[in-house]
């Protein structure tokens, strides 16, 4: 079973404008609603290469938008487990300009979380991972959560031969680091909140302090548009695709993670698991909304230059 960990969820609803103005009703000629929260693009990613993959999310929801929410993810079939409160899930709202191509995100904020929320949520994820499980958590800790939150839960599940995956940045990041979780997927601003003092200008300077990095099976650096230096295992590797115009690249990164989950999870070779994950992060800037079309993603996959370092 894979966990996905998505404490602070919404609604996310993507709304496409044309020519966005001030001071007059701007109305959409196309809207869409999704399940929202990183751990809800992790999972599109990862359901839509393999259907049969079992994954859970862990979330906190409640109220008519909680109930709303967990009807998108019954039609997307994503295996909730949540934790129930009072307060009404958030709704974001994407607003895109499709013809200045620009993207407007208002962002409600999220419950307020008391200690015995945590509590609940945390028992929750610890009393549900079994032997051999994997754990992911992406995006920031909610505020409330320690910032050794991501190793405090880790270290409570008791279990064998649990991996840990972590997608997050500034002290948590820092924090998770330290414990050796057995994948870290970041860009190169977060990885900054590890190496401060290290100047990352080229591909050179990435590889050079990747190289040292031999506690972490797998440490994947994501450079935008400049492609992908990641060490898996005992392997370094550089990844670029074809550039492209990008529309909306929200949800990228989750994406990439959720694909490199599904490949880590079905053992397919480093090569390939590099290739699919930046075909699907890349397929998905190629549309307003946060997914993909397997058109795309194919032709991506074919223009990855990969190179063995």
């Amino acid at each position: 079973m894979i966990h996905l960990i998505c404490p602070n969820p919404a609604i996310d609803r993507t709304l496409l404008i044309k020519n966005f103005s001030s001071a007059i009703p701007n109305r959409p000629y196309e809207v869409k609603e999704f399940p929202g929260g990183k751990s809800f693009n992790v999972a599109y990613a990862l359901k839509r290469e393999n259907p049969n993959a079992k994954v859970a999310i862990h979330t906190i929801i409640g109220g008519h938008n909680g109930e709303y929410l967990k009807q998108l993810a019954v039609e997307k079939q994503y295996q909730i487990i949540d934790t129930a409160v009072k307060q009404n899930t958030r709704l974001c709202n994407i607003l895109v300009d499709t013809e200045k191509s620009t993207i407007y995100p208002v962002y409600e904020k999220g419950l307020q979380l008391s200690d015995d929320i945590l509590k609940d949520f945390s028992a929750q994820i610890v009393s549900t991972v079994q032997d051999n499980d994997t754990v992911v958590f992406s995006g920031s800790l909610m505020k409330g959560m320690p910032d050794d939150y991501i190793v405090q839960i880790s270290q409570k599940i008791d279990k064998e031969n649990v991996k840990i995956f972590v997608d997050t940045s500034g002290r948590p990041l820092v924090e998770a680091y330290k414990s050796n979780p057995y994948v870290i997927k970041i860009n190169d601003e977060e990885i900054m909140d590890l190496f401060p003092n290290e100047t990352l200008s080229t591909k050179e300077d990435y590889i050079q302090l990747i190289r040292k990095i031999d506690h972490i099976p797998y440490f994947i650096v994501t450079l935008g548009a400049k492609g992908v230096i990641a060490k898996m295992e005992d392997q370094l590797f550089f990844a670029k695709a074809n550039e492209i115009k990008a529309k909306n690249p929200i949800a990228s990164g989750d994406f990439f993670l959720g694909i490199l989950t599904h490949c880590i999870e079905s053992n397919l070779n480093h090569e390939e698991t590099l290739k699919l994950a930046i075909a699907y992060s890349t397929a998905n800037c190629l549309n307003w909304y946060p997914e993909v079309n397997q058109e795309d993603v194919n032709k991506v996959y074919h223009t990855v230059c990969l190179e063995k370092l």
